[in-house]
């Protein structure tokens, strides 16, 4: 491969509008050293190489001119090595840290920068042999993309309580300072009909996804009784949100009826109401055989006609399951919509509902000739391929 490190050097030198001598004084060399570099007379040493890219802003790769797309697999490996070290019961800290310190020098423009915030890496990410070095991570991905959610949200979690005040000052707003909420006021003070519609739809979608969401019903120590009320409660407001829908065609909601509808049958389960329960699984099952059906990107309906115009598509995706790069892929429905460069929704895996069917909860009823073809319905939607 033929190097352009020195022609890299001068012109990254020059962009950031630095002599040879202040170069030298930042790196502790000569000047001569670094007019030899650029003459492409000797290259510099290989230790020196981060500390090159350092002073210059660049990325090691950017120094050695590596092609784009040779440089976007070398940063796939790296992400691939970090989530492998993290997801061990003895990950190596050290090791952890260097590939960290790797992907912030070198890989935090790839396509694939979002992973370390996205994977579950938050039990390696507080170690606090690790943290320092996922500080500095956050601070620098952060800066080339602001206010990115998962990053913010990653670090609330794993900061320690003595830093997470600063970091939250610096990096969060208020909730009703959020941009979506500072806009939803602006368009309806100023009558903007168009670019209201847009906001008032995603801040009532946001409410209603509150709605029926158990975290904000319950305490982390509620009990049995607390968390049946939680889930007919959830029901009870899925089913009126939906009041407008035709049939029980998939909607934007199939996660949710699905969800709940598994632990409605739980309860019948546990009242002695086997028959109930496996209607009520045949229900969910029959819901999820006609998602899985789909081959191209489909529409999905709000069944709200105070959400009509929000744009919702289902669409078949192959993902490598619990964000572990050594699995297979596996076919998964996505469920999203856009709105103004931002995308909100999530996956739905056939695989969670066998493994919910798994559960002791339906033990009582396992055996039943019943349930246990309606498992194998589910058992038959669970699609995987090798890794490509």
């Amino acid at each position: 491969m033929n190097l352009t490190i020195g022609e890299n050097i001068r012109n990254f030198r020059k962009k950031n509008d630095m002599t040879q001598e202040a170069l030298a004084n930042r790196l502790g060399v000569t000047y001569q050293s670094i007019s030899r570099w650029e003459n492409g007379t000797t290259y510099p040493d290989l230790e020196l190489l981060p500390a090159i890219s350092e002073v210059l802003s660049v990325t090691v790769d950017e120094l050695l001119g590596m092609p784009k797309i040779e440089k976007e697999k070398r940063a796939v490996k790296a992400f691939d090595e970090l989530r492998r070290e993290c997801i061990k019961r003895d990950y190596d800290a050290e090791r952890i840290v260097s590939l960290l310190r790797d992907i912030r020098r070198n890989y935090l423009d790839s396509s694939s920068a979002w992973r370390p915030w996205c994977e579950g890496n938050d039990r390696a990410f507080r170690d606090p042999k690790i943290l320092p070095e996922v500080r500095l991570l956050a601070e620098a991905y952060l800066e080339r993309h602001p206010m990115f959610s998962h990053t913010i949200q990653t670090m609330a979690k794993i900061e320690t309580e003595e830093n997470l005040k600063e970091f939250l000052k610096r990096y969060s707003t208020p909730f009703d300072c959020s941009s979506h909420a500072l806009l939803f006021s602006r368009y309806y003070s100023r009558k903007d009909s168009e670019r209201f519609e847009r906001e008032r739809r995603y801040q009532l979608y946001e409410a209603f996804n509150t709605l029926i969401s158990s975290r904000y019903l319950l305490n982390l120590d509620a009990d049995k009784e607390s968390k049946n009320a939680a889930d007919e409660f959830m029901e009870d407001i899925l089913s009126f949100i939906r009041r407008d829908a035709i049939d029980n065609r998939p909607d934007i909601w199939i996660c949710d009826r699905i969800e709940l509808g598994l632990k409605k049958a739980a309860r019948l389960v546990d009242t002695n109401q086997a028959d109930e329960a496996i209607s009520t699984i045949g229900t969910v099952v029959d819901l999820l055989e006609t998602i899985s059906q789909i081959k191209e990107e489909t529409h999905l309906p709000t069944s709200c006609r105070f959400l009509e115009g929000m744009e919702w598509w289902a669409n078949i995706i192959w993902f490598k399951r619990k964000n572990n790069p050594d699995s297979p892929q596996e076919r998964m429905i996505g469920i999203s919509s856009r709105m103004d460069g931002m995308t909100i929704g999530y996956n739905l895996y056939p695989r969670d509902t066998l493994d919910t069917l798994q559960r002791k909860e339906f033990d009582s009823i396992r055996g039943n000739p019943l349930f246990e073809k309606l498992c194998k319905r589910v058992e038959a939607l669970i699609v995987t391929k090798p890794t490509e």
